[in-house]
């Protein structure tokens, strides 16, 4: 079994792959959305740079649907087939959807990174839902209810380059795979560095912690191999700011493995990573606001445990397009079947009426 099929099948078993998801959806393409159940598709125009493609969408399931090869024409980047193993892969916005079909259901994921978001093969064509491409692949979209047309457009995103740097560590019966962003083209060479020393530090010490443990735990066996693996994804780059998720799971052939996520939100003109408050602009009502209202969402979840009083000095958070997700880690407030719980705000429910995300914090536009 490849180290990727490993990890999904662990994780999928244990109900832990969480991500934002169809929880963003812009306003406009909300629309689209139906709260009946629906068992048959209704077809969607599309329109991109005011011309209508041939390709349609599809309103199935709540969900406006776009075929893989049409969001290929609006993101741009490249499309290719694996004939071997079955896989699409599609590469814009700095990250690479990979849809597998090796196992006959598709399987969606980025750079490595599972989120909750699942793709269709309807009558031989695949299909994903507008929020994953808006979430990953820089695509916006304007949803006309009366005409039934979504029209899409390239989101105009900042010059920069976020690669996957790779560190080789070899240990026997270990299944070892790590991947961690580093970014380029920046204006400032002292930002640029900053935050790629930020990246490089964290994945350092997951693999230093990683060889201390194999070392204490003993060698693994060739039937229960040890597995290390890391990843990332791009979910916001834009005013001047980058966000990241970045993922480790460690398995030393226990009941299950262990999985550990970041957010981060950089700055670029400087490089400085931000604080949920900075994002917040240092409103402290606001805060505690939020603080209250994910408490609130948290208890009312099942899984629950105990030991909430608050956000966290150091909240685990990220930034998308639409808006912040709070989050926090397995075990941290609830069971381990209920995976990385997840609380999604709009900038417009966190900032004061008329101010755009990032005002302040960044000179960069």
């Amino acid at each position: 079994m490849t180290s990727w099929k490993k990890w999904t099948s662990a994780l999928l078993a244990a109900g832990i792959i969480v991500g934002s998801g169809a929880v963003w959806q812009d306003n406009s393409v909300q629309a689209a959305s139906v709260t009946s159940k629906v068992t048959a598709s209704t077809d969607v125009t599309l329109k991109s740079a005011g011309k209508t493609l041939t390709q349609k969408g599809l309103l199935l399931g709540g969900s406006t649907w776009v075929s893989l090869t049409a969001v290929k024409d609006v993101a741009g980047g490249t499309l290719t087939y694996n004939a071997k193993t079955k896989e699409y892969a599609l590469t814009a916005a700095n990250n690479t959807m990979r849809i597998s079909l090796a196992d006959g259901e598709p399987t969606l994921r980025v750079n490595n990174y599972y989120p909750n978001v699942e793709a269709k093969l309807i009558k031989g064509r695949l299909y994903i839902p507008f929020s994953a491409m808006r979430d990953y692949l820089g695509v916006q979209g304007s949803w006309n209810g009366k005409t039934k047309t979504l029209a899409l457009s390239k989101v105009e995103q900042n010059s920069v380059k976020v690669k996957a740097a790779t560190v080789k560590v070899s240990i026997k019966n270990a299944e070892v795979d790590i991947q961690y962003p580093q970014v380029s083209g920046l204006a400032s060479d002292e930002a640029e560095a900053a935050i790629n020393k930020v990246l490089k530090d964290e994945v350092d010490t997951f693999v230093a912690d990683f060889k201390k443990q194999t070392a204490e735990y003993g060698s693994a066996t060739a039937d229960r191999p040890y597995a290390f693996e890391s990843t990332y994804v791009v979910t916001y780059n834009e005013n001047g700011v980058l966000g990241l998720v970045t993922q480790r799971y460690e398995d030393y052939a226990g009941a299950h493995g262990m999985t550990t996520r970041t957010g981060h939100t950089f700055a670029l003109d400087t490089g400085k990573e931000l604080s949920l408050d900075d994002v917040l602009q240092n409103n402290k009502s606001m805060r505690e606001t939020l603080g209250k209202k994910v408490g609130e969402q948290l208890k009312a979840r099942g899984g629950y445990l105990e030991g909430y009083n608050g956000l966290n000095k150091d909240q685990d958070f990220y930034v998308t397009p639409t808006g912040v997700v709070v989050f926090f880690q397995l075990y941290e407030y609830t069971a381990y079947a209920e995976g990385f719980p997840e609380f999604p705000f709009t900038y417009k429910e966190l900032l004061p009426k008329g101010t755009e995300p990032f005002s302040g914090v960044t000179s960069e536009k």
